[in-house]
């Protein structure tokens, strides 16, 4: 919605209070007057003469007027009609706004577009937030933390052309536990999980053609356009290939398991309400087992996976496959050696 329409719903709203002063009724000024002061706008009494013409149209409901003081004031004629009773703006809809905005002020955090300022000013004034507003609603924030000179927050932009406009990048990495490291990378995709964002990128002259690597932002130390070495595009359709994938990692050489979790039934709900996974199924149960639900996923195993599945303590089991029960109970049993004396 742009900001034009945004104003226009708001306006549309401020008429239908002041229709709605049935014991003190409004003229068509002293509705532009009260209009204009609370959009913080200029708009002429033609304007909204036009405006409640076309209430009446849309909402088909007949005005009530009323001379008063050598004025035609207006009230509905039904009073307890309104047209936030059908409006196209829902408390919803104040919702998804209000998360706009606060996305779309992540973004302008990230230095993308600063021309973006303008719509969240309107989205502002469109639900009535100013400045001196408290927050009514909170969404997690990515965290970018620099472990290098470059701040995540400035390679967001560039990164980003670099990947619509075929840019090849030459970049400094810290490897965790095995120090630093020059590439001459392709960058294909970004992507965001658990509060950190990932660079997925092949590199120039890779043992592996094509390989991809999963890079995080703030371990990049430097990085800087390389103008002499063509870009190559991987080609792959990133929305397919993350699919069967629990956060970023997509094992070398492997394929999707299905794997079967036993969930307690205290923690189901939790469990059925935000899902490991998008495959997530639940699974027949015997009619004996009361304490229990089973569900059953369809992903590669990775640490991420593990992870999350670990996350859960008691609450979650891993019934299959093998492979990965075996690799749950080590994990289970190095933890609980760091718990002994």
């Amino acid at each position: 919605m742009g900001k034009d329409l945004i104003t226009y719903q708001k306006r549309l709203e401020l008429i239908d209070e002041c229709l709605r002063k049935f014991e003190k009724p409004m003229n068509i000024p002293q509705i532009a007057k009260y209009c204009n002061q609370r959009l913080n706008k200029d708009f002429k009494e033609r304007m909204y003469r036009y405006d409640i013409e076309k209430i009446e149209e849309k909402y088909d409901v007949q005005m009530h007027v009323e001379v008063i003081g050598g004025y035609k004031c207006y009230t509905y004629q039904d009073e307890n009609f309104s047209i936030k009773g059908d409006t196209a703006v829902s408390g919803v809809d104040l919702l998804n706004f209000r998360k706009i905005k606060d996305t779309l002020g992540d973004f302008l955090g990230l230095g993308l577009d600063t021309s973006l300022t303008t719509m969240t000013d309107e989205i502002d004034k469109f639900l009535g937030y100013g400045d001196n507003s408290k927050p009514v609603i909170s969404f997690e924030k990515v965290i970018l933390e620099s472990h290098g000179k470059e701040e995540p927050s400035k390679m967001l932009q560039p990164l980003l052309k670099a990947i619509i406009q075929h840019q090849t990048y030459d970049i400094k990495y810290e490897v965790p536990g095995r120090g630093k490291r020059e590439w001459t990378i392709f960058p294909q995709f970004l992507k965001q999980y658990n509060q950190r964002w990932y660079l997925i990128a092949t590199k120039h002259r890779d043992e592996v053609e094509g390989k991809l690597y999963n890079l995080a932002l703030d371990r990049i130390l430097k990085m800087e356009p390389n103008q002499h070495i063509p870009y190559k595009e991987s080609g792959i359709d990133f929305a397919d290939y993350f699919e069967d994938v629990v956060g970023i990692t997509k094992p070398d050489g492997a394929e999707p398991i299905e794997v079967k979790l036993r969930v307690d039934r205290g923690e189901y709900p939790y469990i059925e309400s935000k899902p490991i996974h998008p495959s997530q199924d639940e699974l027949l149960e015997s009619d004996d087992d009361k304490d229990y639900v089973y569900v059953s996923l369809y992903v590669y195993d990775n640490y991420e996976l593990r992870s999350k599945l670990l996350s859960y303590g008691s609450k979650v089991t891993v019934l299959e496959p093998k492979s990965l029960r075996d690799k749950m109970a080590h994990d289970l049993k190095k933890s609980l050696e760091n718990y002994k004396d």
